[in-house]
């Protein structure tokens, strides 16, 4: 007989308060801003096992493939040294200082739960709390829903410039809130307005709109990064969200080479973002990271570039949490499931506010613990 067991996120962090942090605030937590990473695409595969032979055997056949020194690189004997040789300052450093989710190896999952398995509706998941049934594509539209962003700047009366969005495609922006106007939205070729940009904020963006992606539609993940990290330092949002989407470029092209190689050179760009926190006193200490992805992809050669709910591990994605009311547990390793929508009330329970205000079905999140069945 199995039964379920529900940990609400309120009574967890209080929990964590009281063993890690002192009642610096009302709901006793030491977080005062939240960043969110997004790294569009990438599969549990590499997160947790490094480079997957089953795809890297596939890739050796590819014309312009190079997946020879990709097994020189971030080849090793187990699973633990092939993802620390490929995500060398993600395990080595971050998982350490907080729970990391969705090793199936141990029957610990995050799913997806919208039913087409695309970006939009899975960034739509993220930011609103759940599935929404109406989002099916990946069309550059605005939707109607609330997102955690927006509402958390509403209730906490921020100044426009402390909720942010940055990312290299025009749909994260779209997704990012249900109007216009809700807080400062940089999209693909956009750069910052003032007063809150810069000169090389500016230049940035120029850069931006001259470098060629490998698709039309997106940026260089690495231009739109430096344009994140230098807003951060001029503006202080306590939310933002940096989206980034090269990986999924990667995949899409049938280049597990570069998609590894891209992979490596993201864990370099989280280094650098902790890196900066660490050297603010806004943010020192007083910051949690939450990194994630939108979609999982196939697990084999013939479909691993793609993903749709036709395509089985589609739905299987992980997720981050790394802050000072997180514990210190590293990878989750006991069986259970969590589910994407349960981003946006994990966001809004580390802002300081109840999820359960939020509303638009958004699911309780479980920072520290899965909802396990036995």
């Amino acid at each position: 007989m199995k039964r379920t067991v529900h940990v609400v996120i309120g009574a967890l962090l209080m929990a964590l308060a009281a063993g890690k942090a002192t009642a610096q605030d009302q709901v006793g937590l030491l977080t005062q801003n939240v960043i969110l990473v997004t790294l569009d695409g990438v599969r549990v595969q590499e997160v947790f096992g490094g480079i997957d032979e089953t795809i890297a055997a596939h890739d050796a056949q590819q014309v312009y493939s190079d997946i020879a020194t990709a097994r020189e690189r971030y080849g090793a004997a187990t699973d633990g040294a092939r993802r620390e040789a490929l995500l060398p300052f993600f395990w080595k450093t971050l998982a350490p200082m907080g729970r990391v989710f969705g090793n199936p190896a141990h029957g610990n999952h995050v799913k997806v739960q919208n039913r087409v398995l695309w970006s939009t509706p899975g960034y739509t998941e993220i930011m609103t709390g759940g599935p929404r049934p109406a989002v099916t594509d990946n069309d550059n539209t605005r939707h109607p829903y609330t997102t955690a962003l927006e509402y958390a700047r509403d209730t906490l009366h921020l100044d426009y410039p402390k909720v942010a969005q940055i990312g290299s495609w025009e749909g994260f922006k779209l997704a990012a809130a249900s109007r216009d106007d809700a807080f400062l939205m940089v999209g693909v070729h956009d750069t910052v307005p003032a007063p809150w940009g810069s000169e090389r904020i500016d230049e940035l963006a120029g850069l931006r709109r001259q470098v060629m992606g490998l698709w039309e539609e997106g940026s260089n993940d690495v231009l739109t990064f430096r344009m994140a990290q230098a807003y951060l330092v001029k503006n202080q949002p306590r939310l933002m969200w940096l989206a980034l989407v090269n990986s999924d470029d990667w995949a899409h092209a049938n280049r597990y080479d570069r998609y590894l190689e891209y992979l490596h050179l993201a864990d370099s760009l989280l280094a650098e973002l902790w890196q900066t926190l660490q050297s603010l006193d806004a943010y020192r200490d007083r910051t949690t990271l939450v990194i994630t992805t939108d979609h999982g992809r196939g697990k084999q050669g013939s479909d691993w570039a793609e993903h749709d709910v036709t395509i089985p591990g589609s739905d299987d994605i992980w997720l981050a949490v790394i802050g000072p009311d997180t514990p210190d547990e590293g990878e989750a390793r006991e069986a259970g499931t969590l589910y994407q929508g349960q981003v946006a009330a994990t966001v809004l329970k580390f802002m300081g506010l109840d999820p359960a205000d939020f509303g638009q079905g958004a699911l309780p999140a479980v920072a520290g613990a899965l909802q396990a069945g036995q």
